[in-house]
């Protein structure tokens, strides 16, 4: 048994050809987008008006350079045998 050809009806090459050309400027679009790149002008980082921190003087152990860091570590696991 033959089955008819039936031809694409015009409502549906409208859209597979909008969803064709929508594809071809998005993969243009991302070709030419820099990845991470600036998306506008940015001020100066604010970096270069902090003051540095201060080396540690005697007997200062925080919120200086060199200076104590308190860490929180879990209890050794046991050993099994």
């Amino acid at each position: 048994m033959k089955t008819r050809y039936r031809p694409v009806s015009r409502r549906r090459r409208m859209l597979i050809l909008l969803l064709a050309i929508g594809t071809a400027i998005m993969v243009v679009w991302m070709l030419l987008e820099r990845p991470g790149g600036l998306h506008g002008p940015r001020a100066q980082p604010a970096a270069a008006q902090t003051p540095a921190p201060a080396i540690c003087a005697d007997g200062v152990q925080i919120h200086c350079v060199g200076g104590k860091a308190e860490v929180i570590m879990s209890a050794p696991a046991s050993a099994s045998r």
